[in-house]
């Protein structure tokens, strides 16, 4: 009687495939290699760098001595004869300036002061200046409103 031995061939065959698939490739140190992969080709974009009150390109200076000056301007403007010594900058971004100006008394609010670059003039603009003004307040006028829109209120 004839025995079939191709059928345990193929068995025995497979066997020995499978088991070099499966940890038989490792390293001389005795870690499993990586298994080889095929994945397409990705391509990334480095993350923006830019910050949140950042301009466009040849836009406003928003650094505190020029937003100081640009300040006291727009408040001698309004007629107030309050000297400002300080500004607290609240945000500043796509060409507009919101500051909070400190006067140099004690006694004394201190006015929000909204402001917007006018890139012909070369400088700030008071949009408006006071202590009851802000973005949350109605009717605000489109001015006012255009520049909240702009710092992101």
């Amino acid at each position: 009687m004839r025995l079939p031995t191709r059928g345990p061939l193929v068995l025995i065959a497979l066997l020995a495939v499978l088991a070099a698939g499966c940890g038989g490739s490792s390293s001389e140190d005795g870690s499993a290699a990586p298994p080889a992969t095929t994945a397409a080709p990705t391509t990334t974009t480095p993350p923006t760098t830019e910050a949140p009150t950042s301009q466009p390109a040849g836009a406003a200076d928003c650094g505190n001595a020029t937003l100081l000056r640009a300040a006291q301007d727009a408040v001698q403007e309004s007629g107030s004869e309050v000297n400002i010594t300080s500004v607290t900058v609240v945000r500043c971004r796509n060409g507009y300036a919101l500051v909070r100006a400190r006067p140099d008394a004690e006694n004394l609010e201190s006015p929000n002061v909204f402001l917007v670059w006018r890139e012909a003039a070369g400088g700030w603009e008071a949009v408006d200046v006071g202590t009851g003004i802000d973005c949350a307040g109605s009717p605000i006028g489109p001015e006012l409103t255009a520049a909240c829109e702009a710092l992101g209120y």
